[in-house]
């Protein structure tokens, strides 16, 4: 029954959006670079692409990425807390590890686990977020099963700095930047936040207290640039660099209890356009590494990566267009703190591709080759169709296999207290299915999504008779719904809508997967004054079985989460022509929810972490 009026308020929003708008929508055409790693309108890459804008992010006032993706159709996030704390991203019910994740086009996790520090990626760093959905090893390789996540670094056009100041003892200080002379220009940006934080682990009333009875604090540090170099015989040079450090503690109540972190990415790149040719070169290397603190044991995360690549794109005719390239990856866990048989490996892939696009009718199609040390060749392919009856209507379907390479762990660690090594150990596998369509007018842009994501080959740790865990592949599981997405301009105010509908399975038990709502609703409503924007947001999660949780005496329960919905409000009023001031209330009815559950308590209630509660921020910005 909550689904169903959900979807009701859902569907009235948007047709009221139709018939009541008086005045026109600022249709601007939609770009992106992550679809298929060329410059392309939204509509012509067949795929489901959402799109943040720096706009957008600064009128949210959000302080966190995780906060900002959480409003995106399809996602859900899980947190183990506030600042620095883990944070899972699902995709239309794909966990991280299925979903690749870019920092201008550079991969960022952490090799073994699949996790990505998103709390440790600072907003000040962003320009825009791209998230296009759907399986993309055809483009990239591993990893992207269920989507691409893309954060395009920052590019400033102007000086900026701004401050802020919040719950928890919070404080930011953000700037950005941008320099130019003839065809040199740079763009920089570097911030600092802190937080005292909070104690981010429910806490069973009748234990004593110990060690994790405690704020749990955050701090970031971080600066990056862009440099870039225009020359009309050369071509366009450019540098890219991100980097950041940091710590925060968290709860444990056996060991580490704090981690310190230091990552990076840099890339250097070529391209050049020669009449009907474009050329494409890059070499970039990244850091992810994570020190747990708190003991004399210190464990340590360590993900480092070189990565080649050269991609051509020649324009045969108006109607079509035509890509390959090759790319080479290098992973190094060697400075971790596991030891390995096998600590590096390297892939090589090679991929062609075209691109058809005349009167109403737009074709994708796109395969590739990988092949992994260790693990052999995987070979994936991306197809979609698509027809253009007008300009404002846009029939899709696409169907694209993908994978994912084991890990060094999974298949060659070695002297691990808790794992064997599998090395026979194969790769999972994904076939990802979807229709949809897509309307833009005058009154606003509408989009529905059907899909359908079925995993196999699913790697899990099983118990074998040591005592310990081994890799290996006995799960499926299939993802599918509906995504309807509406943004609109009715009577002065800006509709922002979503609706996700998931079914998401474990197809060896029959079971829903864990921490999967069935619906996530979101809907924001904004409204500008001459030196004035408000804006308001609301936020629905339907329930969700959790995993298996233990009380005290280590018996097993199975429980599930309840729904939840939270409200948030954001401001900006513009004091002078180059001040603005700043404010932002988050969970403004200070709801109390679990997304991840930590154990059961002694009478009986479920544990788990703490989200944030009501939360306040203000602050400045100067522009210059």
């Amino acid at each position: 029954m909550q689904n169903k009026s959900i979807l009701a308020v859902a569907i009235l929003a948007a047709v009221s959006s139709c018939v009541g708008a008086q005045e026109t929508f600022h249709d601007i055409e939609r770009i992106t670079v992550t679809a298929n790693k060329f410059e392309q309108a939204i509509n012509n890459t067949l795929a489901t692409v959402n799109v943040i804008e720096r706009a957008q992010i600064e009128r949210s006032n959000v302080r966190d990425l995780p906060s900002l993706l959480n409003t995106v159709a399809g996602v859900d996030i899980i947190r183990n807390g506030g600042f620095g704390q883990q944070t899972s991203v699902f995709l239309r019910g794909a966990a991280t590890k299925h979903v690749l994740v870019l920092v201008d086009g550079v991969r960022i996790s952490d090799a073994n686990s699949g996790s990505v520090s998103f709390t440790n990626i600072p907003l000040n760093s962003i320009e825009r977020v791209e998230v296009v959905k759907g399986a993309r090893a055809a483009i990239y390789g591993s990893d992207a099963l269920a989507g691409v996540i893309n954060i395009i670094t920052r590019q400033a056009e102007q000086h900026q700095i701004s401050l802020t100041s919040g719950s928890h003892n919070y404080v930011a200080y953000q700037q950005a930047g941008y320099m130019s002379s003839d065809a040199l220009s740079l763009r920089f940006n570097l911030g600092y936040e802190d937080t005292k934080g909070y104690d981010v682990t429910g806490k069973d009333a009748a234990m004593a207290r110990g060690k994790n009875h405690d704020s749990d604090g955050y701090n970031n540090k971080n600066v990056g640039f862009n440099l870039s170099y225009d020359n009309a015989y050369i071509g366009q040079l450019s540098a890219l660099a991100q980097y950041s450090e940091g710590d925060a503690e968290y709860d444990n109540a056996w060991g580490n209890d704090a981690y310190e972190f230091e990552n990076y990415t840099a890339k250097f790149a070529w391209k050049k356009q020669q009449g009907v040719f474009g050329h494409y070169a890059s070499v970039s290397t990244s850091q992810e590494e994570n020190t747990q603190i708190g003991t004399p044991e210190h464990d340590i995360y360590s993900t480092k990566r070189v990565e080649l690549e050269y991609r051509a794109l020649y324009r045969w005719s108006k109607a079509v267009q035509l890509t390959a390239g090759m790319n080479r990856l290098n992973e190094d866990l060697s400075e971790a703190s596991a030891e390995f048989t096998h600590s590096e490996r390297t892939n090589k892939a090679v991929f062609v591709g075209g691109f058809y696009n005349q009167g109403p009718w737009l074709a994708n199609i796109v395969a590739r080759s990988d092949d992994y040390d260790f693990h052999g060749r995987a070979n994936t392919y991306t197809a979609g169709f698509g027809f253009k009856p007008n300009d404002t209507v846009t029939f899709r379907v696409n169907h694209g296999t993908a994978f994912r390479a084991p890990t060094l762990t999974q298949a060659y660690v070695k002297n691990s207290p808790w794992y064997i090594p599998n090395p026979d150990i194969e790769p999972e596998e994904a076939s990802n299915s979807e229709v949809g369509v897509s309307l833009e007018t005058d009154w606003g842009q509408y989009d529905v999504a059907i899909f359908n994501n079925r995993i196999n080959k699913l790697i899990v740790n099983l118990p074998n008779e040591t005592g310990k865990y081994i890799a290996s592949n006995v799960d499926k599981a299939s993802m599918k719904g509906v995504e309807l997405s509406a943004s609109a301009s009715v009577w002065g105010l800006e509709h922002t809508i979503n609706l996700t509908l998931l079914d998401a399975k474990d197809n060896s038990t029959g079971k829903k997967l864990v921490r999967r709502p069935d619906t996530a609703f979101n809907y924001t409503l904004s409204k500008s004054w001459d030196k004035l924007d408000v804006n308001v947001a609301m936020q629905y999660r339907s329930s969700r079985p959790s995993i298996a949780l233990y009380d005290s005496q280590f018996n097993v329960f199975e429980r599930t989460l309840s729904a939840y919905t939270i409200f948030n409000l954001a401001a900006n009023y513009a004091l002078f022509d180059n001040l603005k001031l700043t404010a932002r209330l988050d969970n403004i009815t200070d709801k109390a929810y679990i997304t991840a559950g930590t154990g059961i308590a002694t009478d009986g209630s479920t544990l788990g972490y703490v989200p944030q509660g009501r939360q306040a921020y203000v602050g400045a910005t100067v522009n210059f």
